[in-house]
C-alpha cells in the first residue's frame, strides 16, 4: 500500500546528507531525484535563519531549478516554492536556530532578504507577536504566512501554524496561545510532525479528534541526516542521528515524510485515506497549486 501514496512536503530542510541552506545546484538536484524515488513528488525546501547573502544565494538556486522543472518535467521532486523558517522568529522560541541572525518582521527586512527572488518564496514562518507589518504584506502578495517559533497568544492573520505544539507555548486551561487557537479555528491549517518523537501518539490522536482533517498538513521537518544515518552540523550545532543536539533539543526529524506516514499506517494511527488527504490533497489546496504544477506532481 505504501508504494501507492504520493507525498508533498511543505517543510523539509534536506536529506541524504544534504542541507538546503548550503547545498549547491548539483547537490539539490541529487536530493530531488532521490526524494522522487520515495514518492515525494513536491517539496517546499525549507531554509533556517541565515545571513542575507546566503539566503539570497539559495533562493537564486531554487528559482533556477523550479524554472527548469516547469520546462523539462524531469522525474524529481518538484520545487513548489521555498519555505523561509528563519529570520522572523521569536528569540524566546528559537529552538535549535541561531537567534543572532533573526530580523524584525517588517517589509524592509523581507525585501532585503529576498531581493529579486521574492517570487520563489511560498511560505514564511513568523512569530506573530514580533510582526511589524510583514504578515499583511505577505498575505497581499499571496505568500503563505505561518505562525511558528512563537511565544505569542494569537495567530493574527497567519494562514497556518508551523510544526504545531513544537516551539510554541503549550495549552493552558486559562491562558490563550497559538497552540490552542490553531486547534479551534476552522480557517487555520496546522503542520504536524507526526514522527512520534515531536508529537506523542496521544497528542496526534487528540489533534485528529479536535481538528478538521481537511486542515491538517503532515510534514517531516526532515534534517539533512535523514536517509543518511550520520551526525551533522545544523544551525552551527552538532546534531546526532536521532535529530538532537548535545542538550537534547530537537532540531528536526530524522525521517522523510514517506517513512513517517508508513509508520502511522502500520500502527493504525492513520488510514490510507487519511494519508492521501493530509500528505497530498490538503497540500494542493493550501498551496493553491496551479494545474500545470499538479500535472508535474502526478507525472
Amino acid at each position: 500500500m505504501f508504494k501507492d501514496f504520493l507525498f508533498i512536503d511543505n517543510h523539509i530542510h534536506g536529506s541524504f546528507g544534504i542541507n538546503f541552506n548550503y547545498a549547491n545546484y548539483d547537490e539539490i538536484k541529487y536530493v530531488l531525484k532521490e526524494l522522487y524515488k520515495l514518492n515525494i513528488r513536491g517539496i517546499c525546501p525549507t531554509l533556517v535563519g541565515d545571513t542575507k547573502e546566503n539566503i539570497l544565494k539559495q533562493l537564486s538556486c531554487f528559482k533556477k531549478i523550479k524554472e527548469e522543472q516547469l520546462k523539462n518535467k524531469d522525474k524529481e521532486a518538484f520545487v513548489i516554492g521555498v519555505h523561509l523558517e528563519g529570520s522572523f522568529l521569536s528569540p524566546n522560541k528559537s529552538g535549535i536556530q541561531d537567534k543572532s541572525v533573526f530580523l524584525k518582521p517588517n517589509i524592509e527586512n523581507f525585501k532585503a532578504l529576498t531581493g529579486d527572488f521574492e517570487d520563489v518564496v511560498k511560505i514564511v514562518t513568523i512569530a506573530p507577536e514580533e510582526d511589524a507589518g510583514l504578515i499583511d504584506y505577505l498575505n497581499d502578495k499571496n505568500i503563505l504566512t505561518q505562525a511558528g517559533h512563537t511565544a505569542g497568544e494569537k495567530i493574527k492573520n497567519c494562514k497556518a501554524t508551523t510544526h504545531h505544539f513544537n516551539a510554541m507555548n503549550p495549552i493552558h486551561h486559562r491562558n490563550p496561545s497559538v497552540t490552542l487557537e490553531g486547534l479551534i479555528r476552522d480557517d487555520i491549517y496546522i503542520e504536524i510532525i507526526a514522527d512520534l518523537i515531536h508529537l506523542s501518539e496521544d497528542i496526534i490522536k487528540l489533534i485528529l479528534k479536535t481538528k478538521d482533517k481537511n486542515k491538517i498538513l503532515l510534514v517531516s521537518d526532515s534534517l539533512p541526516s535523514s536517509n543518511s544515518n550520520q551526525d551533522i552540523i545544523f544551525c552551527g550545532k552538532k546534531i546526532d542521528k536521532f535529530g538532537k543536539d548535545s542538550t537534547g533539543t530537537l532540531a528536526g526529524s530524522n525521517q522523510t515524510l514517506n517513512f513517517i506516514c508508513n509508520n502511522l499506517l502500520e500502527k493504525n494511527i492513520l488510514t490510507a485515506e487519511d494519508i492521501n488527504l493530509m500528505a497530498f490533497n490538503n497540500q494542493t489546496d493550501y498551496l493553491k497549486l496551479k494545474k500545470d504544477e499538479i500535472d508535474i506532481l502526478l507525472k
